[in-house]
């Protein structure tokens, strides 16, 4: 009887969170509702293990669900935080050749979050790719995310870069060890394009184009997908480059855009190091 209660009151507890959870995700509370909610839950198990000193069954199963209640309120008490931001915007960023006479550029898109009522001005419009407007399930990745990698239960996304190519490689050059701690880094799409300039340097092979590159990779040397295609197949035809390899997981969504935008410009997708290494070999001796 005692763990049927203790058992019962514990999933309720839990099946009311989830409901909680759910109306922040899809918009319909905001993140200081859904943080008062669980405060007010934690609160009323409390009040229940008073009220039930006298049932030992009943009082054990408030105290577990109090107790559950007020680590969840804890990890979800930073949502309301969250509510500040009410849009992300993208926006074009050079493409930039790391290591030179290589004719690899990284395809980069540049972020900012904003905040109510605040705005982000360009002296150029076309520099703007895209404004997002920011949901509670947006905002909730992002914390999640933050959350993971400080807890190192997730990798930072430019420390995985930085140890796959490390890993990967036997040895990197200085340019690509400074692009590393460059400020402003974020994500890991740069992975590939550091590898290829890499080997391309080393082996002092000729490469007579300028290749946009994209794409992450692990450790051994796969190609894993990237996000932002859109914005970065425009920062490769913006800035000029005729060719450009792209996770083959993107390659239908370049192929797209390319369509759309009506791009004169080849694209590639690829699974592994070798296969660009292949490509690449491939488009030089089309261009001799």
């Amino acid at each position: 009887m005692e763990k049927q209660s203790v058992l019962q009151t514990f999933l309720g507890t839990v099946l009311i969170y989830f409901a909680f959870l759910y109306l922040y995700l899809f918009d319909y509370l905001t993140g200081m509702d859904f943080a008062l909610l669980l405060l007010l839950l934690t609160v009323t198990n409390i009040v229940f293990i008073f009220i039930t000193l006298k049932l030992k069954e009943f009082r054990r199963a408030f105290i577990f669900s109090a107790l559950l209640t007020f680590i969840l309120f804890n990890y979800e008490f930073s949502t309301f935080i969250l509510d500040e931001t009410e849009s992300i915007v993208t926006f074009y960023q050079p493409s930039e050749e790391v290591v030179p006479n290589t004719g690899i550029y990284v395809l980069g898109v540049g972020s900012a979050e904003l905040g109510k009522g605040a705005t982000l001005h360009f002296y150029n419009e076309a520099d703007r790719f895209e404004n997002i407007t920011a949901t509670n399930f947006i905002r909730y990745r992002s914390k999640n995310n933050g959350i993971f990698e400080l807890l190192h239960l997730k990798e930072n996304p430019v420390e995985d870069m930085r140890n796959s190519v490390q890993q990967y490689l036997s040895d990197t050059n200085p340019e690509i060890n400074e692009f590393f701690y460059k400020e402003g880094l974020d994500g890991n799409s740069a992975g590939l394009a550091l590898v290829l300039s890499s080997i391309l340097h080393e082996k002092k092979e000729t490469n007579n184009l300028a290749i946009g590159v994209t794409g992450a990779i692990n450790k051994r040397g796969n190609v894993k997908e990237i996000s932002l295609v859109k914005e970065k197949i425009q920062t490769a035809a913006r800035d000029g480059h005729t060719h450009v390899i792209v996770p083959s997981g993107n390659l239908k969504e370049a192929l797209k855009v390319k369509e759309d935008l009506n791009l004169i410009i080849e694209i590639e997708g690829v699974r592994n190091v070798q296969e660009a290494l292949g490509v690449i070999e491939s488009w030089n001796g089309l261009s001799n």
